[in-house]
């Protein structure tokens, strides 16, 4: 009998161990669950969700465990969502007031099995983590918010994301990881290179689409962000940019594989701002100098931008400032994804209209999608729009007014080719249509009285292809070929007539005008090879050849050869040391006739040597130091014109103040040093830059315009969850600066510019904030920010303005010397709702 019942209560007993026969209701939901998941089930909730509290409402009908748990959840407003083998514990419904968590699950590509020894890290740090299993994680009671999460694993490549959570939400999140490259294929060999991504990683700056638009820049312009940098020097009044002692023509623009044609609004009047949406690029890679040979025709700098890929099915962000109102929508969805951005500019909004109109657009659209899994095809188009009025006096008497219309619009096809694990090809096939009308009116009879009309059209329709091959882990060979075909269209034409003190410039006494018509027409070719050569461990050299070529220049031949070279030298794990020399060549662009000042040819192509040494050291992986010295040497200087006293003339070419410049050469030189840090919710940044930058004129050095002999840059920033602040200081030396003299002539009275540049300007300073607040809403996130430029209100000098006068003593006519200045405080507010 005691067999007997010993035989019988076994069964019973196993059916108790395995929970069958033991009572769920008033047991404790995740005791039970801790039950389930001891017996080898990958169950995984947050004590946020499943605390002490919750009970077994009811005994469950289901016999799986996965059905018993989900039946006991459901009486408290949770559920099960499966993924990749993992159960997790989420709400039916969020709650506006809860935390999230992240389920994260990291798996090889083509290969379903979670990764093992995988480092993950989020920004801001997220504290509560457990790792269930071998690439499996799970991140609780963590506030609303985007995160930045990198993945890192020994073989593969290292992947970043940013990542919304929103309240009460479960957010399951797969990564996976693409085997590592080769480190030649990886690695920046250039000096003068930053990458401006969200994060410094070793010795760069960076600055990503979320941080240009906490920077205190005005409008919130990528371009305008990149006047930060170290060798840098602007104004502030215009997105464009002299770099390293270059004019501001010097810098090559490029999107998404597409070089840029004049991507600026309100051209016609320093170019005030980018046609770019800094929501709608991932990021901005900027060369100072060095660039490698598939980047041609530019001699100071190049900039690189790609739009966003955005990393949910749907996103949608809607702002409204004091510069601008914007729409931005983007998708991503298996094997596609599409990027629309729409601008209106505000300024026509919020001026006063007695200083004119300023109206104007942008749009910038893609999409992409994979019609193989080597293959990726995207659609790219750029338009932009302007009609502006300006009026700089409205005195009926003396009114200066320019109207101007501009149509810029750019479509390209870009097709990238994976055509094997060693071979990748790049292929953009574009046309652009850009035309220009500016009509202007100087109404003075006391100094200028002068009319102006200019009527330009450009087509181009270009094709570009771009091949990498690694050979080795050791080789690295590119390759390319660039065509572009262009016609212009030229109608220009003005007259001026000048009184008083600009009557008294040496060949200013007449009436004067000009008239030019051109229809140039031609192509523009370039090839290019560079091989990237791993030397030894910790040693790589890039050279490369380049050769250009234009047709529409009507000179007998204007082919050039530009050979470069690149050599990286490690030094430890912490320290580089660069070395890059170059020849870079910069034709004379179609459109870019100087027809305004009666010139009807090309200028041969001009030639810069750039040689950089460089030194950056990581300090405990927080700090990052940079130190360069350069010397950029320029020959065949393309003439140009300038306003000695006013650059910001509304008419500048009927201005008495136009001189033409012809230097033989010119040559800018410096050093840089920059520190940052860029860990933890506070980051900072600081560079100082001595340099010198000149023309050679008849063989006598004149400082250029925009020479800075010494500039620092620094800021602060800081956010948090709610907060965001941010501070930008910006001291420099004053800019060069002419003086104007009376001088008897054979008693004649003539107005004499004294020596070129020989003097210069106060200090320039400013000081920018910008403060912002977040609120997380039950559909998105709502910001609202407040942002003042030259916060001081320092008169910053910019331009003399000259007057003649009666002496009161002697009654001798005399000069008088006044001083416009750079902007002053601007304050602008806005909000941005992102959902």
């Amino acid at each position: 009998m005691r067999a007997l019942l010993t035989l019988l209560l076994l069964p019973v007993a196993a059916l108790a161990a395995d929970g069958g026969l033991v009572p769920y209701e008033g047991r404790s939901i995740a005791e039970v669950i801790d039950e389930f998941r001891s017996r080898g089930y990958a169950f995984a909730y947050s004590t946020n969700l499943v605390d002490d509290d919750k009970r077994v409402a009811a005994e469950p009908e289901a016999e799986d465990p996965l059905g018993i748990v989900r039946e006991i959840l459901e009486p408290h407003g949770l559920t099960i969502r499966t993924e990749a083998g993992v159960h997790l514990v989420v709400r039916t419904e969020r709650d506006a007031t809860d935390e999230g968590s992240i389920l994260l699950i990291v798996t090889a590509e083509g290969d379903d099995d979670p990764v093992a020894g995988v480092a993950v890290s989020f920004s801001p740090i997220l504290a509560m983590t457990r790792e269930i299993e071998a690439g499996v994680f799970h991140f609780e009671h963590i506030a609303p918010g985007r995160y930045k999460l990198v993945v890192e694993a020994t073989g593969f490549e290292p992947v970043t994301r940013f990542v919304d959570v929103w309240p009460g939400e479960a957010k399951v999140i797969n990564v996976r990881l693409d085997t590592a490259r080769p480190e030649i294929e990886t690695i920046a060999v250039s000096a003068s290179r930053y990458e401006i991504l969200r994060d410094i990683a070793a010795s760069r700056i960076s600055i990503d689409r979320r941080t240009i638009q906490t920077m205190p820049d005005i409008g919130d312009d990528p371009l305008r962000a990149l006047q930060r940098l170290p060798g840098a020097a602007a104004s502030g009044a215009s997105a464009e940019t002299h770099v390293r002692g270059g004019d501001r023509g010097e810098i090559g623009i490029m999107l998404n594989g597409q070089k840029l044609f004049d991507p600026f609004h309100v051209r016609d009047y320093q170019s005030v701002f980018s046609t770019i949406d800094s929501r709608a690029i991932e990021g901005v890679e900027v060369y100072t100098g060095g660039f490698p040979v598939r980047y041609g025709n530019r001699i100071s700098g190049m900039v690189l931008m790609e739009s966003l890929e955005p990393l949910r099915p749907r996103h949608t962000e809607i702002g409204l400032s004091v510069y601008n109102t914007s729409l931005l929508t983007a998708g991503n969805e298996a094997d596609r994804h599409w990027l629309f951005s729409a601008r209106r500019g505000n300024l026509d909004l919020v001026i006063n209209p007695k200083f004119g109109s300023p109206s104007y657009y942008d749009l910038f659209a893609e999409y992409s999608f994979d019609p193989s899994p080597d293959m990726t095809l995207s659609l790219n188009g750029l338009y932009a729009n302007d009609r502006v009025e300006i009026i700089t006096e409205a005195d009926p008497e003396e009114l200066e007014r320019v109207v101007s219309k501009t149509g810029n619009a750019q479509v390209w096809l870009r097709l990238d080719n994976r055509w094997s694990d060693e071979l990748s090809s790049k292929t953009v096939l574009s046309a652009t249509w850009f035309d220009n009308l500016r009509r202007g009116s100087v109404d003075d009879e006391e100094k200028l009285v002068a009319s102006v009309f200019d009527d330009r059209r450009v087509t181009q329709i270009g094709f570009r292809q771009d091949y990498r091959y690694r050979r080795s882990d050791r080789h690295l060979l590119q390759w390319g070929l660039q065509v572009k075909q262009s016609s212009a269209e030229y109608n220009y034409r003005n007259s001026a007539e000048y009184f008083g003190l600009q009557a008294l410039f040496e060949g200013r006494d007449e009436p004067a005008s000009i008239s030019v018509a051109a229809s140039p027409e031609g192509a523009s070719y370039a090839l290019y090879f560079a091989d990237r050569w791993k030397l030894a461990s910790g040693a790589m050299l890039e050279w490369g050849l380049r050769w250009d070529d234009q047709t529409y220049t009507e000179l007998s031949s204007d082919s050039r050869l530009s050979p470069r070279f690149s050599l990286l030298r490690s030094v430890g794990e912490n320290t580089e040391l660069r070395l890059s020399w170059g020849r870079y060549h910069q034709t004379q662009e179609i459109n870019e006739l100087q027809v305004e000042d009666g010139i009807t040819n090309f200028w041969p192509a001009q030639r810069a040597d750039h040689l950089i040494l460089g030194l950056r050291h990581l300090f405990k992986g927080q700090y990052s130091l940079r130190v360069e010295v350069f010397q950029k040497d320029i020959d065949e200087v393309r003439p140009r014109f300038e306003n000695l006293f006013d650059p910001l003339g509304l008419i500048p070419e009927v201005q008495p103040d136009r001189v033409r410049l012809d230097p033989a050469s010119a040559r800018s030189r410096g050093l840089e040093i920059s520190i940052d840090r860029s860990d933890g919710p506070l980051t900072w940044w600081a560079s100082y830059v001595l340099s010198e930058a000149t023309d050679r004129i008849n063989g006598h050095d004149e400082l250029r315009s925009w020479d800075q002999r010494h500039a620092f840059q620094g800021g602060l920033s800081f956010a948090s969850e709610k907060w965001e602040w941010a501070l930008a200081v910006s001291v420099r030396t004053g800019w060069p600066l002419t003086e104007l003299s009376l001088v008897d002539q054979d008693g004649t009275i003539v107005a004499t510019p004294d020596t070129r540049n020989a003097g210069r300007h106060e200090t320039f300073a400013g000081l920018d904030v910008r403060l912002a607040r977040k609120w997380k809403l039950r559909r998105g996130s709502l910001m609202a920010f407040v942002e003042v430029s030259n916060l001081t209100n320092r008169r910053n000098p910019c331009c003399l303005d000259w007057d003649l006068v009666e002496d009161p003593g002697t009654g001798e006519l005399v000069l008088e010397r006044g001083v416009d200045y750079w902007l002053p405080l601007l304050p602008a507010v806005g909000i941005l709702w992102e959902f």
